[in-house]
C-alpha cells in the first residue's frame, strides 16, 4: 500500500530550498555535465538501494519519488519540469534511500556520479543550489523518523541503543518499533516469525531479518557500507572521521589528492558525541558536534574523497616502506602515500565491575535527543569536569527534572570554559558534586540506582537510573602496536616530542628530523586528540588536520612519489 506523503517541518518551512526550480539558464549550465535520455510513463530510473545514482533533471514530464519499508511505500515528492533528483547520500556512493519512477512520459539530463562530483566542484552558484537541497532532503528524510529499514528493539537493551546510535550518527533514515512502546510491534513479530528474545532485529526493505546485527552486517544490508577497498592505493589514508581527519580528507581532496577515510562506526569521533559546540569560531549561536561532524562528512565527500563507514583499522603495516598499508577488518589491504592517524580519544570507563552490564541502559556516553527523551521528567547524572560534560549537563537539564554534576576535582575552573561554569550556576536543576565519585552501580537487567561518595565522606545511594560519562581520554591507538613512538598514556608521539633513541628504534631513514605533526615513520602523521601534547580542542583538531596536508605535499615532493 502507499501511506500520505510524509511529514517534515523541513518540507513546510524550506520547501522552496529542498526543492528549488531551475532557470533556464541553470538548465543550460547543467547540459555539458550530462545526457538526454527518454523515459515512458511508469519506467523505473533508480531504486532504492541502488549505488552511484548520480542526479536526474527534468526537462519535461515528471517522476515520482518514493520510499518503502518490508511493509508499505511511502510518497515522498514528485519532480517536475525544472527540478531534480537526489540527496546528500549520492555524493558517497552510497544506496540510494528512495526510487524514482517515471510519472509520464518524460525527458531527463542524467548527470552521473563522477559528473556531479564535477559539477559541485567546478560550479559555485549551482554547487551551493544542489548541496543545501541535497542536505535538507536528508534531514527531511531522517527528522520524518521513517525509513526503508525497520529497526525493533527495546529501550531497555544496551544493543538496541547501540543500533539506533549506529545508523542516527551516520544521517540513515530508519523507522524505529519499541517492544514495551509501540502496539504494533507484536504484528510485526508475528509477521517476520521473530522471537521477542532474538531482539533488536533490522529488517530491510526486501524483508531481510537481521537478528543482533553488528555495524558491519547491518550497514551491508543497507547500503550504508563503501564498496570494495581491497588493493586500491590513495594518496592519503586518513584513518578516524573525527574533526581532524576530516578536515585532513577536505584539505587533501581539495587540493587534487586522492583520499579515503576510514572509520569504525560514524563521522565526528569524540566531538560528535556533544550536544552543542558553543566556543567554535565562526558558530556564535553554537553548533551541535553531530551537525558540525555531518558538515564536514558532506563537505569531504564534495570535494571527491570516499568515506569508507564502518571500517576498522586492525593492523598498520609500516617498518621499512616507503608506502604504508592499513590491514582493515573486513580483510581488505588499502595504499597510501601518506597516511594521517586521526582516531582520536575514548572517555574512560569508570573501574566499576558491573559498568559494561549496564551500557546502553542506563550508562551512556553520548548526551543527543535520543538519551535526552531517555530521561526525559527523572534525575541523571553527568560524570566529568570538561566542556563536553558541562555542554551535556545544560543539554540534559532542559528535559530531566535534575542533573548531578559529579567531578574528583575541587571544582570545575581547571577544565571547564567559563562561559559553561557561568550557564550551569545559573541553570537551577543543575547540582555540582566536587571531589565525589561513583562507587556502586545497582539493578538487573537496566540501572536503578547508583552509590556515590564525597571525598572523606559516607557512601549515598540515590535511586537514578541514568549516568552519562565524559570523564578523562584514553587514546585509539592500541592498533599501532609497536610501529610508531607512543607516550607513557599511548598517545602518538610527533615532531620533536620523538627521542633520539625512538627514531632509532624505528630505524627513521631520512637526513632531517620528522616534520611537527609527523611520527616516527616518514610520511605518517598524527593530528588532533591521539597526538601526544595536543589541545584538546575541536578547532585544534581541525587546525591540526588541515596542517598536516601542507607537510604532506613537502613529504611527497621529497620522495619524488
Amino acid at each position: 500500500m502507499t501511506t500520505p506523503p510524509i511529514r517534515s517541518a523541513i518540507f513546510d518551512t524550506r520547501r522552496e530550498q529542498a526543492f528549488p526550480q531551475l532557470s533556464a539558464r541553470q538548465l543550460a549550465d547543467l547540459q555539458p555535465f550530462g545526457v538526454r535520455r527518454r523515459y515512458p510513463a511508469g519506467a523505473m530510473l533508480f531504486s532504492e538501494g541502488d549505488r552511484r545514482v548520480g542526479m536526474f533533471v527534468v526537462l519535461s514530464g515528471s517522476i515520482d519519488i518514493t520510499r518503502g519499508s518490508a511493509c508499505d511505500e511511502e510518497y515522498v515528492v514528485t519532480h517536475g519540469p525544472g527540478s531534480f533528483t537526489g540527496e546528500v547520500g549520492q555524493l558517497s556512493g552510497r544506496g540510494a534511500v528512495a526510487s524514482g519512477r517515471a510519472r509520464e512520459d518524460c525527458e531527463v539530463l542524467v548527470i552521473d556520479d563522477a559528473a556531479l562530483h564535477r559539477l559541485v566542484v567546478t560550479h559555485a552558484d549551482l554547487s551551493e543550489l544542489i548541496m543545501r537541497a541535497f542536505i535538507l532532503r536528508r534531514v527531511a528524510m531522517i527528522d520524518s523518523e521513517s525509513g526503508a529499514t525497520t529497526l525493533i528493539g527495546s529501550r531497555l537493551t544496551g544493543e538496541t541503543h547501540r543500533l539506533r546510535q549506529f545508523l542516527t550518527r551516520n544521517g540513515q533514515p530508519y523507522t524505529y518499533l519499541d517492544l514495551d512502546r509501540d502496539a504494533e510491534t507484536a504484528e510485526w513479530l508475528t509477521h517476520f516469525r521473530v522471537a521477542a528474545e532474538e531482539l533488536p532485529v533490522a529488517i530491510t526493505k526486501e524483508g531481510r531479518v537481521l537478528r543482533r546485527p553488528d555495524y558491519r552486517e547491518l550497514a551491508d544490508a543497507i547500503g550504508l557500507s563503501p564498496e570494495p577497498l581491497d588493493g586500491r592505493q590513495f594518496d592519503v589514508v586518513v584513518i578516524g572521521a573525527g574533526p581532524a581527519g576530516l578536515a585532513a580528507a577536505v584539505y587533501a581532496a581539495s587540493e587534487g589528492l586522492s583520499v579515503v577515510v576510514l572509520d569504525k562506526k560514524a563521522p565526528g569521533g569524540q566531538a560528535g558525541s556533544t550536544s552543542r559546540i558553543e566556543n567554535y569560531f565562526g558558530f556564535p549561536t553554537g553548533i551541535s558536534g553531530e551537525a558540525l561532524a555531518g558538515r564536514g562528512f558532506t563537505q569531504a565527500q564534495k570535494f571527491g574523497a570516499e568515506v569508507a563507514i564502518p571500517r576498522r583499522v586492525v593492523t598498520f603495516e609500516c617498518g621499512g616502506k616507503r608506502e604504508t598499508v592499513a590491514v582493515l577488518d573486513s580483510h581488505e589491504r588499502v595504499t597510501g602515500r601518506a597516511v594521517v592517524i586521526a582516531t582520536g580519544a575514548q572517555y574512560r570507563k569508570l573501574d566499576l565491575s558491573n559498568l559494561e552490564a549496564f551500557e546502553g541502559r542506563g550508562i551512556y556516553y553520548a548526551a543527543w535527543n535520543m538519551e535526552r527523551n531517555l530521561c526525559a521528567q527523572q534525575e541523571a547524572i553527568v560524570v566529568g569536569g570538561g566542556n563536553s560534560a558541562g555542554q551535556a549537563a545544560v543539554f540534559l537539564a532542559a528535559q530531566a527534572s535534575h542533573v548531578h554534576m559529579l567531578v574528583r576535582s575541587s571544582g570545575l575552573a581547571a577544565s571547564m570554559s567559563d562561559y559553561l561554569i557561568q550557564r550551569i550556576r545559573a541553570t537551577p536543576n543543575i547540582t555540582l558534586h566536587s571531589e565525589t565519585e561513583i562507587v556502586e552501580l545497582h539493578g538487573d537487567t537496566v540501572l536503578s540506582g547508583v552509590a556515590w561518595r564525597r571525598r572523606g565522606g559516607a557512601v549515598e545511594a540515590r535511586p537514578i537510573e541514568h549516568v552519562f560519562l565524559f570523564c578523562g581520554a584514553k587514546p585509539s591507538t592500541e592498533w599501532v602496536a609497536e610501529c610508531l613512538a607512543r607516550d607513557a598514556t599511548g598517545f602518538i608521539k610527533t615532531g620533536s616530542d620523538i627521542t633520539a633513541a625512538e627514531l632509532a628504534d624505528a630505524e627513521w631513514p631520512l637526513a632531517r628530523p620528522p616534520m611537527r605533526l609527523e611520527t616516527s615513520h616518514p610520511g605518517v602523521f598524527a593530528v588532533g586528540d591521539v597526538r601526544s601534547g595536543s589541545v584538546k580542542r575541536c578547532a585544534a583538531a581541525v587546525g591540526e588536520g588541515s596542517t598536516a596536508v601542507q607537510l604532506i605535499h613537502v613529504f611527497l615532493a621529497e620522495t619524488g612519489s
